[in-house]
């Protein structure tokens, strides 16, 4: 009699066999094999059978205490096995030292060798580069192959999926599957000793200063979109769709709040170029903001051609929202924020030395480390804005927008809901307003109050894995992570050349480039010649704007030797506008060169003249080589001003 088993399918986590019976071998191969069909199913958790005992009812504690007065001679095996209800057969294998290995089948790797592998893959996920599920199955291979070990049950020596599962199960207290957030490699560019830099600077601005004086600023937009939710459909549904109107619109609001909780009225900036009066009806007062004097007419409003914060809007915010509060406050404050230069106003600057007030900037591209507002506070109030807006998108079901009307008392409520939330179960916090919770955990999230730079600096990886990962893991991780996230060796960029074709017509790779610019004789470069005409924007500011002994040239037969990134030097940088649309060209020096990475120091023009700059206090920024459109000749310094000998062709915002 033999018994055959087929797989018959798989659905979700249950395997499903099908029998096939009563037959001998002479038949097994026969077409008129007779069959009658046994459906089984293998279920990946088993469930244990009512009444049975448990296999393992003792913790490990109580094992270990329990042989420690067996080896102490306290206690006889029999004795400690009913006094600890442990089983007398396992007690006297592990006081013989028999039958050491785990209960059930044993694992491909050593409990050391999945910790090594679970350890490579977190410092994947500190480099900002996490392994999928897939990914640390083909990394358990080439870790195999390393070593020379070839298992039978895996195919081509690759782990399979219940492999990786069993793995996460395994050692589920330490590891697990999260959803991603991406960042932008410039602010995974922000070292330790960037931040250590900043950290220096903030320590004695922040020393001694209570926490209601030291404030965060920062603006976010309040899009016209509820998001994505799940919802209930038929299985199989291809396009699961939900019938809500929504558009791309968004709205600017200016917030700013404490380190003891304290939430200044918000401010919003419409995009128009009136303002209207029911556009600020119905808004936010009082509570759950400062309900003080100094905040009792609640939000404000503004309004710019963009609908974002501009100079002159900032400088309102400053005087009508933060200044007020500010003032009735004794003594020393601090105001945190970026360093956009919408944000560096002189009237601001002024009005900070005249009330006592210190103006700190945040390390560029590192709101999503230092700044309180980034790290704790916009999260729930977003998700407090998504919840009120799709309720309000379900009573009006004609709108395509939020009318600038109905914005303000929307933006109250979402306000009221995110201060409603409760305090997590089992949490020892008693505060009842989740505003003023989010805020005072955002300042300590960030370093800030109390000062303490190790909540930050953990953050960041550190040049070198763990040691106590596997010297085979550690070598092939090592390189890789660190190209993942500080980037290759960029190659040198060429000067570039207008082809000028006929309009409609194509030109191919093989054909050359210098026929076809010479087809149009004006706009070429002949020997000894220049035409202003065929300058690029960038090679007309490297030949209008240094001095003749700091032009660099492009010729790569030239036999002079191309001036290299020092510190100390001083040069015309190029920088990407926020959005990537316009480049703006600024006067820095370099303060440190790490590898391709050059920080520098900001200057702003005085009074519109191209010939003085002044530096920009805490104003750091992280370019490389190629962002270097010229060096510039060290200019006079009276103390306050630096004077250049002729006019730099900067462009500022």
């Amino acid at each position: 009699m033999v018994l055959l088993i087929f797989i018959f399918g798989m659905e979700r986590n249950n395997f499903y066999f099908y029998c096939v019976g009563k037959t001998d071998s002479s038949a097994m191969f026969s077409e008129n094999v007779e069959v009658r069909g046994l459906l089984i199913r293998m279920v990946r958790t088993y469930k244990k059978t009512p009444g049975t005992r448990n296999y393992k009812n003792y913790s490990n504690e109580t094992l270990e205490e329990a042989l420690e007065k067996i080896t102490n001679d306290e206690l006889t095996i029999n004795a400690a096995s009913l006094q600890y209800h442990i089983p007398f057969g396992t007690l006297y294998n592990k006081y013989k030292g028999l039958h050491g290995k785990s209960a059930g089948g044993q694992t491909i790797f050593s409990h050391e060798e999945e910790i090594s592998i679970l350890r490579a893959a977190a410092s994947c996920s500190d480099w900002g580069f996490p392994l999928t599920l897939l990914d640390i199955r083909f990394f358990a291979k080439s870790y195999l192959d390393k070593r020379g070990r070839t298992v039978e049950r895996f195919q081509n020596n690759l782990p399979g999926v219940e492999w990786a599962a069993s793995l996460l199960k395994r050692h589920k207290n330490s590891y697990a599957q999260r959803v991603t957030t991406n960042i932008k490699r410039s602010r995974a560019a922000v070292g330790q000793e960037t931040l250590n830099r900043y950290f220096d600077h903030l320590e004695p601005e922040v020393k001694d200063i209570p926490p209601s004086h030291i404030f965060n600023y920062d603006e976010t937009n309040m899009a016209d979109d509820p998001g994505k939710k799940k919802c209930l459909y038929r299985r199989g549904v291809k396009y699961p769709e939900k019938v809500m109107n929504y558009s791309k619109s968004s709205t600017t609001v200016m917030f700013c709040g404490s380190a003891d909780g304290t939430l200044l009225p918000p401010y919003v900036i419409y995009r128009s170029t009136h303002l209207y009066d029911t556009w600020k009806e119905r808004g936010i007062v009082g509570s759950p903001c400062c309900n003080g004097s100094c905040c009792s007419q609640g939000t404000r409003y503004n309004r710019t051609a963009s609908g974002w914060i501009d100079a002159p809007t900032f400088r309102d915010w400053f005087i009508t929202c933060f200044l007020p509060h500010a003032t009735k406050l004794d003594g020393r404050k601090i105001l945190i924020g970026d360093n956009l230069a919408s944000h560096l106003d002189q009237d601001v600057i002024t009005a900070c030395d005249t009330h006592n007030i210190g103006f700190v900037c945040l390390v560029p591209n590192s709101t999503h480390l230092c700044q309180p507002l980034d790290v704790g506070f916009f999260r729930p109030l977003k998700g407090a804005w998504r919840k009120t807006l799709e309720t309000w998108k379900k009573t009006h079901l004609r709108a395509t927008s939020i009318p600038k009307e109905s914005f303000p008392s929307l933006l109250r409520q979402a306000i009221i809901d995110m201060d409603k939330v409760p305090p997590k179960n089992g949490s020892a916090v008693t505060e009842k307003s989740a505003v003023k919770r989010n805020l005072i955990s955002s300042f300590k999230a960030t370093g800030i109050h109390p000062f303490d730079r190790e909540r930050v600096l953990r953050k960041i990886p550190d040049s070198a894995p763990s040691p106590e990962i596997d010297t085979v893991v550690r070598d092939s991780l090592t390189e890789f992570l660190r190209e993942q996230r500080y980037g290759q060796q960029s190659e040198p960029t060429r000067k570039k050349r207008r082809v000028n074709v006929e309009p409609g017509k194509s030109i191919s790779t093989a054909e050359p480039s210098t026929s076809l610019a010479n087809q149009n004789h004006e706009n070429v470069n002949e020997p000894g010649e220049s035409h202003a005409s065929n300058q690029t924007c960038e090679s007309r500011a490297r030949s209008e704007s240094p001095p003749p002994e700091a032009i660099t040239t492009d010729d790569s037969e030239s036999e002079v030797e191309p001036l290299r990134p020092k510190i100390g030097k001083f040069i015309l940088g190029k920088f990407a506008s926020k959005k990537g649309k316009k480049t703006y060209h600024y006067v820095c020096s370099i303060e440190d060169i790490s590898g391709e990475k050059i920080v520098v120091q900001g200057y702003k023009s005085q009074m519109k003249s191209k010939t003085d700059f002044r530096e920009v206090p805490n104003d750091m920024s992280i370019i490389e080589e190629s962002d270097i459109i010229t060096y510039l000749p060290t200019p006079k310094f009276d103390g306050k001003i630096y004077k250049f000998p002729t006019e730099v062709m900067i462009k500022e915002l």
